[in-house]
């Protein structure tokens, strides 16, 4: 598969750099910096054209509305050019150049299906797919952000639930709830786990491109085996139909050990110091556990057991939305897409169920009900609560 992409100098240097490129899909501008590339996906195109894989580096592309088309980029997973990429005038006025993907570490050229593409892009933010080829590649550039970046919202997929209630959920005790997700958990494997970090100011990484680009992460994890590991059926089906590829996640997936071992260093340095934010975060949280400390490991006893080890490995200041909206006046219930509605916030990447979107979405979900319900230190009164664990609150 081919991607046509035509060139020009864009009117303006938006880093002060004159020399800053334009590759064009069709008529959709895209401004990059003739520095050290590497590979992200465009944005989705102003003029409503779908999202692209070009070559940029860090920080990443910005817009500009203004091009001519001019010469042209040929992307094509047949070729055998190296990366990576210095762009100049000499290279990018007048001659056509092949790009291939599977010489650069982070990109694959799988154009078929969705998310098996190493970037997705819509809008103006980026989800970074994270495979066992990147995974380095990827914590090294998170822990270089943690110093800003000091809020972390988390979410995991995983193959549904195994053992399970015969009444709802919400007419089980804490006792009783902890103790099926204890049993799902300790029998289940992780399957993705999404990552947002957010500062202060409530923005996220942009790379230095004011916004115009912004990134999340999903980790893709390579443990789970469809044929022989035990799943709900129906939970499987409906993570196929967001595009999860089980083969491919057990072929490239992420080692859970390795990522553990990375996730304890960066929580050493800093990540989610000021929060740790999730949505019902109870398994998501246990999953954390559960990689951190290896995949033959079992969760404690107890409820108040567990939520002892998870402050102790992932931090205090932990903000469970769900638990948020009980303390709300206005009726927030129900799963994080309706609450997310009812807030008026909207999903701006990706599916329900795609673990980097999610991610994504419950940190937006945060940001608006504490800036709706919870006025200068009233977040204190709900952090370190976990939905249906009454014993942390």
């Amino acid at each position: 598969m081919f991607l046509l992409l035509k060139t020009s100098r864009a009117a303006t240097a938006v880093h002060g750099d004159g020399g800053l490129w334009v590759p064009t899909l069709l008529s959709s501008p895209f401004d990059f910096s003739p520095e050290k590339a590497k590979y992200t996906a465009a944005a989705a195109a102003v003029d409503g054209d779908v999202g692209l894989l070009v070559p940029t580096m860090l920080p990443p592309f910005t817009f500009s509305p203004k091009s001519t088309m001019s010469s042209h980029f040929i992307f094509s997973p047949e070729t055998t050019t190296s990366s990576p990429f210095n762009f100049s005038p000499e290279t990018t006025i007048s001659s056509s150049l092949a790009f291939s993907p599977e010489k650069v570490p982070g990109l694959e050229a799988d154009f078929g299906r969705r998310m098996t593409q190493p970037f997705l892009a819509l809008g103006n933010v980026v989800v970074r797919s994270v495979w066992a080829h990147n995974l380095a590649e990827e914590f090294e550039l998170i822990e270089s952000l943690l110093p800003r970046f000091r809020y972390a919202a988390v979410d995991t997929e995983f193959p549904g639930t195994v053992h399970r209630p015969d009444v709802p959920a919400y007419l089980l005790s804490s006792v009783q709830q902890y103790k099926f997700i204890k049993a799902n958990v300790d029998n289940l494997h992780l399957v993705q786990l999404g990552l947002t970090l957010f500062d202060d100011d409530d923005r996220l990484p942009d790379f230095g491109t004011g916004g115009a680009v912004q990134v999340v992460w999903e980790f893709n994890f390579r443990e789970f085996d469809v044929l022989h590991h035990p799943h709900a059926p129906e939970s499987i089906a409906m993570l196929r139909t967001k595009g999860m590829d089980f083969g491919r996640t057990r072929r490239h997936g992420v080692d859970a050990a390795a990522f553990g071992a990375r996730l304890r260093k960066c929580l050493r340095a800093g990540l989610g110091r000021a929060g740790v934010i999730t949505f019902s975060g109870s398994y998501d949280l246990a999953f954390m556990l559960k990689a951190m400390y290896g995949g033959g490991y079992q969760l404690p006893t107890t409820a108040a057991q567990f939520e002892n080890i998870v402050k102790l490995a992932v931090g205090k200041t932990l903000y469970d939305v769900k638990e948020m909206a009980r303390h709300c006046p206005s009726d927030l219930r129900g799963g994080l897409e309706l609450v997310a509605g009812k807030l008026g916030v909207r999903r701006v990447v990706g599916e329900a169920h795609q673990a980097g979107s999610d991610s994504l979405l419950t940190c937006q979900t945060f940001i608006k009900m504490r800036e709706c319900y919870f006025g200068d230190g009233e977040l204190t009164n709900v952090a370190g609560m976990i939905t249906g664990m009454t014993a942390c609150c």
